[in-house]
């Protein structure tokens, strides 16, 4: 049986190096974008709302994307590839319950993609701006705390017992 120190070592790392970054990136957002919620800057956030939303979505579908494909390409990448090691370390379902919770952030989408478009509308009054973040906010902070920070949790418990000594 090979060791899990061999050549293979930096792609066990690499499903929890992706899903922190996935989850880095859903935190960033929501820190950003509760900015445009504070009562001094609702007024002149909503007229940048759209612009924003505009050019920022196109680029986080890619983040996104990349994000899940690479944690879960990765982990069912060793799950084919190194499934003895993965069995006897006991972390072949941590990777495989990574996998699909990176790949549970799509389900979301046809509820979130509705919030985004009215994101995008230029003509929305600040009151309903304010309420279409909120609940994009809502809906993107469900998400981020159930299969984002699932997904990382399970890879960072899968790279450490598997490339730990035991």
């Amino acid at each position: 049986m090979q060791s899990a120190s061999d050549t293979m070592s930096l792609l066990y790392l690499v499903p929890a190096i992706s899903s922190t970054c996935s989850l880095f990136f859903a935190w960033d957002q929501f820190v950003f974008l509760r900015l445009f919620l504070k009562k001094d800057v609702q007024p002149h956030g909503n007229r940048l709302q759209s612009s924003y939303w505009k050019s920022f979505f196109p680029q986080a579908v890619v983040v996104v994307f990349a994000g899940i494909g690479t944690t879960a390409g990765a982990s069912f990448t060793l799950m084919a590839t190194q499934s003895d090691i993965l069995l006897a370390k006991g972390t072949y379902n941590w990777y495989l319950a990574g996998a699909v919770l990176a790949i549970a952030h799509l389900p979301f989408a046809p509820t979130i993609m509705p919030t985004i478009k009215r994101l995008q509308d230029p003509k929305k009054d600040v009151d309903s701006g304010t309420a279409t973040l909120q609940k994009w906010l809502r809906i993107h902070t469900t998400r981020a705390l159930t299969v984002d920070l699932g997904s990382w949790i399970c890879c960072v418990v899968a790279a450490t017992k598997t490339l730990s000594p035991q």
